[in-house]
């Protein structure tokens, strides 16, 4: 990926296709995350080519705006910039590495008072052109704000980050421990996101030649006729038109996607084709078409 800037805008060339580009840049549009900068889509030599703009005279860059922010206003940064991993990941499919974490890149809204930066439809982290990868990227601009606070609640960060690298803290917890740094906050933390239930999902089939369950209790679950190669194994008597390895089922903070791997008799979603390289959304009492095997799909909330 080759990043280029100039004043008040990003741009990011794909290099490689991505076969994951476009559903991921439907789910950015519909997404409405106020933290990303508005993007256009072009073509550049037949790949694809995102542009962020920083408009209007309240889009500053960070770290302009940072040394003439009061204490509160600098804790809700801090916290904006670490609740939006989780924002990010809420709708399933992108993840947290998709925030173009860049302190240098970072702009700053003076009049909503929030942070906007370039969110990009990836779906494996990239490495920045100084060779840090995301984690360390993030780390360096959470470092970077948190001096704005003092040395204390600066070294309190950086154990938090430490604890994070090495999955000894949750980033909920992270969140938790910054509300306790500044009072008075501007808004940021009443929008927070109650936490959510744990979410399961079932797959139920019945017929002449008998019944399958299938509890999805990882975060892909494989389906097919092998049953070296498949957690979810439909035998013979039930099917020969299932492929070895047919479908996967993969749970993205907490929604379910359904992706064909290259199966001979295709899986469909209420008998719409799940197209190659694609994943599609599963929804309670959705119908699950492997092959000619139909399941129905049960999604419910944890209630233990």
């Amino acid at each position: 990926m080759i990043v280029k800037t100039k004043e008040n805008q990003i741009s990011f060339l794909y290099q490689e296709t991505d076969p994951y580009f476009d559903i991921g840049y439907k789910i950015l549009e519909k997404s409405e995350i106020a933290e990303m900068l508005p993007c256009r889509r072009k073509m550049q030599n037949d790949k694809n080519k995102l542009c962020f703009y920083a408009e209007g005279k309240e889009s500053v860059l960070l770290q302009q705006v940072l040394p003439k922010l009061d204490h509160n206003a600098v804790v809700d940064i801090l916290y904006e910039l670490m609740f939006l991993t989780q924002k990010v990941e809420a709708n399933g499919f992108l993840k947290k590495e998709c925030i173009w974490y860049k302190y240098e890149h970072i702009y700053y809204n003076t009049a909503a008072r929030h942070i906007l930066t370039a969110i990009l439809p990836i779906t494996r982290e990239f490495r920045y052109a100084d060779g840090l990868d995301w984690f360390g990227r993030f780390a360096e601009t959470i470092a970077k704000v948190s001096a704005y606070l003092g040395k204390e609640q600066a070294a309190q960060m950086e154990h938090f980050i430490h604890l994070l690298q090495y999955d000894k803290i949750s980033y909920d917890e992270v969140l938790e421990e910054i509300e306790r740094f500044g009072s008075g906050m501007s808004g940021i933390l009443a929008g927070k996101s109650p936490k959510e239930p744990d979410i399961c999902l079932q797959l139920y089939y019945s017929g002449r030649e008998g019944e399958l369950t299938f509890q999805i209790d990882r975060s892909s679950y494989t389906i097919g006729a092998n049953s070296e190669a498949c957690a979810g194994v439909i035998p013979e008597n039930i099917s020969r038109a299932v492929s070895r390895r047919h479908c996967m089922i993969v749970e993205r903070n907490k929604k379910y996607f359904v992706q064909d791997l290259g199966s001979t008799n295709h899986t469909f979603v209420n008998a719409q084709v799940i197209p190659k390289n694609e994943l599609m959304e599963l929804s309670n009492h959705d119908i699950l078409s492997v092959a000619d095997v139909e399941f129905r799909v049960k999604i419910e909330q944890d209630r233990q």
